[in-house]
């Protein structure tokens, strides 16, 4: 790579255009010619460039290729100790993603830039993707255990990104990637990892349980307290998402002795929030109502106004199961308050469902078909297929049984197509 060239793909790492790049230092022509070829830059040019663009001026002149080698190694293996790099090896990995090297050195670089750019900089990582998946071959006999560190970065932005499908793809791959890990706190944490992304997908979370579970059994081998109550409370969760109630309830009763001794701040309005939702779902609602409370109590003193909507969301369902209508109105009206404050377009479609519900008690059906239809629009804008596929088939029903057929059918194929 010729040396103009460097300096302009280090200048656009940067953000600098060429007049905040050569402010003092020389004109923009002269700029302009070395970066597209057309001029040789001085030495004294290179030092004072390089001094703006905080790389050494060795950097900007050679780059051997057996050195980048043992460079990208270095980077690597320090990345995945601390998460960090700095400036100039940044520079360097940006600079080598386009250009020809082994596998295993291609997936060294885009796992570090990958999972760097999704800690500092979420639209910097959409362009890495996109390359890194035409660029590196995902055949695990490609490259040694790095593979796996990539596959966990993909997994990770994609999920990130709210594309389950794929996130719950690479998850497997990074799981798979992990046979010589067998039984390893590592693969624990990629079992998890795949469950959460699967949970997301799929309707009947078995098989997302089945992870868990291997999860939880890896992690109180090794006793690691973080991956147990972490495994605890996604278990709790899937289980009374499919209805388990009973056994979400004896596991939440584990997670509560097991926090008795272990991060009880973290895990007590988890579990409060938890219990109040089995207990809703139950048709408790007083016993409900008490621990969605608690659990609002415990978020505020914490300083975590956005968690609370969720227990707010849990409070206005059950305001309308009691068809109190004053009360669903100002847990609506707080929910909404919170997903505009924060952004939360998951929760914003959930409570627009939960409005719809109002309007279909008291049979103002015109209103009912307008929050769905709104809701739905939301959730494929936002790519939430199972949200999709939910209201969709509840509007489909709804039409059909209105005897409109035309709506009901359109809404039948919107689910289908989720």
């Amino acid at each position: 790579m010729a040396v103009g060239e460097r300096i302009r793909q280090i200048r656009i790492h940067k953000g600098l255009t060429q007049t905040e790049l050569i402010q003092g230092i020389c004109s923009n022509t002269y700029i302009s010619n070395i970066e597209s070829g057309k001029a040789k830059p001085s030495y004294s040019f290179i030092l004072k460039i390089a001094k703006v663009l905080e790389v050494e001026p060795d950097f900007l002149l050679q780059l051997n290729q057996q050195n980048i080698e043992t460079d990208v190694q270095r980077i690597y293996e320090e990345f995945i100790q601390s998460e960090k790099i700095g400036s100039q090896d940044l520079a360097l990995l940006k600079l080598q993603a386009k250009e020809n090297h082994s596998n295993s050195t291609l997936i060294k670089i885009y796992y570090v830039l990958i999972w760097y750019y999704i800690k500092h900089g979420m639209k910097e990582v959409h362009q890495l993707v996109e390359q890194a998946k035409n660029i590196v071959s995902t055949d695990h006999s490609s490259a040694e255990n790095e593979i796996s560190y990539y596959f966990y970065s993909m997994a990770k932005y994609y999920y990130e990104n709210k594309d389950y499908s794929e996130a719950a793809f690479y998850a497997a791959l990074y799981t798979d990637s992990l046979k010589d890990e067998a039984g390893s706190v590592r693969e624990a944490k990629a079992y998890l990892n795949l469950a959460q992304a699967r949970g997301k997908i799929d309707e009947d979370l078995e098989l997302s349980r089945t992870y868990i579970r291997k999860a939880l059994q890896i992690f109180k081998k090794y006793d690691d307290k973080t991956g147990i109550g972490h495994s605890l409370s996604q278990l709790a969760i899937q289980l009374h998402l499919n209805s388990f109630y009973d056994e979400s309830l004896e596991v939440l009763k584990e997670l509560s002795v097991f926090s008795e001794e272990f991060n009880k701040d973290y895990y007590a309005p988890i579990l409060e929030y938890n219990y109040g939702r089995v207990y809703q779902k139950l048709g408790k609602f007083d016993q409900a109502t008490d621990h969605l409370l608690k659990s609002l109590e415990y978020d505020l003193k914490a300083d975590n106004e956005e968690l609370t909507i969720h227990a707010n969301k849990a409070l206005a369902a059950i305001s309308i199961e009691k068809k109190n209508w004053k009360e669903a109105d100002a847990y609506l009206t707080k929910c909404f308050q919170l997903t505009a404050a924060y952004n939360l377009p998951n929760s914003h479609i959930q409570i627009l469902h939960l409005k719809a519900q109002i309007h279909k008690a008291r049979f103002n059906f015109p209103s009912y078909e307008k929050e769905l239809q709104q809701a739905i629009q939301l959730a494929q804008e936002g790519n939430y297929p199972l949200l999709v596929k939910n209201i969709s088939i509840e509007l489909a029903e709804h039409y059909h049984e209105a005897r409109a057929y035309k709506m009901a059918a359109k809404y039948y194929q919107i689910a289908l197509l989720r």
